[in-house]
């Protein structure tokens, strides 16, 4: 597995990460608009409803799957044999799902308000785990996903403005969603028979696979509680205005979060692969450049989005939703955290086979923010959503650190924090002065981007951040170092 293939796997990954944030940077201001900050509520707190039972349907099995099956990967008969009996427990687990459902359902009189959004957007939980995304990631090839993940995009966006018009178009908004997501499960079902055969199987393995991946299931249960705990608690307590006006500030979050993660998820399977070689100084040298990159990514778009939230929220979704700018800049703090805990869980310690660790890191974040969010939500709204999060996403990457620096032996160089913390001071201080310069919203974050961007570029260099030299190299010579 040559690094100048992790270098392709990451550009592209990249090119698909930045698509997926364009797309929703075209959409999310257009729907925020027209369906209004109640619909957007129904709608994310339905989402809310439907990503539990998504949860009970994937079992954690897709971070098992390309985890093992990377393993695997050059054996076509032992793959197709590991695919089959993955697939069927995720088969048993999607009927589970939908029973619940449906007896949930039945039994909440409040969810029979939302009945028909979440009726279709279960529609997804099928797909999903038919699509079985994770054959795609295990072989790596990101060129199709890339491809496909943006062609669904160019789809929905076109059904989007030609059949969403007025507020009273939420139903129609639900099904585009579906579409978008399920037509890329339809494709990987007809794609994926290149690489090879899957169906169901009976026999005695599903129980041997069955141990770990409840152990990951485990870990995605406490991971889904606390970060989508807050929308339904949220829209329980509060109602469908305050879900919309915190989903703005969520989906800004949610959005950038994905971005700095896209470098994680290609890195997975070639971290897996120097593991089950023994090539430990490989693993720790590519492990300690990509914590290097996160790091010096991560804490100027945090600053950035602390100090720019207002004219974010106003340029995305207007001033209905400014009410929703303390609590982005709450979660601005938590996107640090959260970056170094999901490095810690997917790049360290679940490659170690360490998943109950991160069961417990991710079970304490999760009780915390269920308890507080219930104590302080009735009082501080949506601010105490964000602020539960962020104390959230440190005590998992507390945790995660603790146990899982063993492995890496990563110690950050001091030229590197010293670049991060004076550019980021730069950063600061640039976005206070030109917005005492200009009035208009959007003027103000274009040229806060571009000089704050012009800043940190020029303390990186004198530093000499070794991330930036990564970046050069990655670009002009394809090599990842």
């Amino acid at each position: 597995m040559s690094k100048k293939k992790l270098a392709k796997n990451a550009i592209l990954n990249l090119i698909k990460t930045i698509s997926s944030l364009i797309f929703p940077l075209i959409t999310f201001p257009y729907i925020s608009r027209i369906l209004g900050v109640e619909n957007l509520g129904a709608y994310n707190f339905s989402t809310s409803i439907i990503s539990y039972f998504s949860l009970i349907a994937g079992l954690g099995i897709s971070t098992y799957a390309i985890r093992e099956g990377a393993r695997y990967r050059e054996d076509k008969i032992k793959l197709s044999k590991f695919s089959s009996e993955v697939f069927t427990i995720n088969i048993i687990a999607t009927v589970l799902s939908y029973a619940l459902l449906i007896i949930c359902i039945l039994l909440f009189d409040d969810l029979k308000n939302y009945i028909s959004i979440i009726l279709i957007l279960s529609v997804s939980i099928m797909f999903n785990t038919l699509g079985c995304e994770w054959i795609y990631n295990i072989y790596e090839d990101f060129k199709y996903i890339t491809i496909r993940s943006i062609a669904f995009q160019f789809i929905s966006l076109l059904l989007l403005f030609l059949f969403v018009k007025d507020s009273n178009d939420l139903i129609i908004y639900s099904i585009i969603t579906v579409i978008s997501t399920s037509g890329a499960s339809v494709i990987n079902i007809l794609v994926r028979k290149k690489y090879l055969k899957i169906g169901l199987t009976f026999n005695k393995n599903l129980i041997r696979h069955l141990i770990p991946i409840l152990l990951l299931f485990a870990n995605s249960v406490a991971t889904t509680i606390y970060i989508n705990s807050d929308m339904t608690i949220i829209g329980i307590i509060s109602g469908d205005y305050f879900t919309g006006l915190y989903s703005v500030s969520t989906k800004i979050y949610s959005m950038i979060k994905t971005m700095l993660g896209a470098i994680i998820i290609v890195s997975i399977p070639h971290l897996v692969s120097w593991i089950g070689k023994k090539d430990l100084n490989e693993y720790r040298n590519t492990a300690s450049g990509i914590l290097n990159v996160l790091l010096s990514f991560c804490v100027p778009i945090m600053i950035g989005i602390f100090c720019m939230s207002k004219y974010i929220i106003l340029i995305i979704s207007g001033e209905e939703y400014l009410a929703s700018t303390l609590s982005l800049q709450i979660l601005s703090f938590a996107l640090l955290f959260s970056i170094i805990s999901w490095y810690y869980t997917s790049c360290v310690l679940i490659p170690f086979r360490k998943e109950k660790i991160v069961l417990a890191a991710t079970t304490c974040s999760a009780i915390v923010n269920v308890v507080l969010n219930f104590v302080l939500v009735p009082k501080y709204n949506i601010n105490a959503a964000a602020f539960t999060t962020l104390l959230a996403e440190l005590i998992s990457a507390i945790i995660c650190y603790i146990y899982g620096r063993k492995y890496t032996k990563y110690i950050p160089p001091i030229n590197i924090l010293m670049s991060i913390l004076v550019g980021s001071i730069g950063i600061y201080f640039i976005c206070y002065i030109i917005s005492k310069i200009f009035t208009s919203a959007l003027l103000i974050l274009i040229f806060s981007i571009i000089f704050s961007a012009f800043i940190y570029i020029l303390v990186l260099i004198l530093f000499k951040n070794p991330t930036f030299s990564t970046l050069i190299n990655l670009i002009k010579q394809k090599k990842y170092h």
